[in-house]
């Protein structure tokens, strides 16, 4: 999808964003931004995040996470997936951020874009 692809690559040019990639809940890549190498590194992790999150999601007794962010030890990167439904779909669109800009805006303003869409 065109569209979707446009969206990825709108998200990962502003400020504060690194690669973004969108995913289904295994990681499989669906949409990258133009960073190709970081994206499958990115995507390939996203699978191994969500088990983690989800084991602690369970053990707190949370029920599903909607976000996850991990933070290196000086706080200058992270990584964050958000989870979401798109259409049937179970979505996750992870980015490689600069913890120091918001990103909670765009990143949900990229997901309801998203999800209107995958409703076409």
């Amino acid at each position: 999808m065109k569209a979707v692809q446009d969206i990825i690559r709108n998200l990962s040019q502003q400020e504060g964003f690194g690669t973004v990639v969108l995913t289904d809940a295994t990681g499989l890549p669906l949409a990258t931004s133009e960073d190709r190498d970081g994206a499958e590194s990115l995507a390939a992790v996203v699978a191994e995040i969500l088990r983690a999150a989800g084991g602690i999601s369970a053990r707190l007794g949370w029920g599903v996470m909607s976000e996850t962010l991990l933070l290196s030890d000086d706080a200058q990167r992270g990584v964050m997936c958000r989870q979401f439904k798109a259409g049937r779909r179970d979505l996750v669109l992870a980015l490689f951020i600069t913890p120091q800009n918001a990103y909670w805006e765009a990143t949900t303003q990229a997901i309801r874009e998203i999800q209107q869409v995958w409703r076409l």
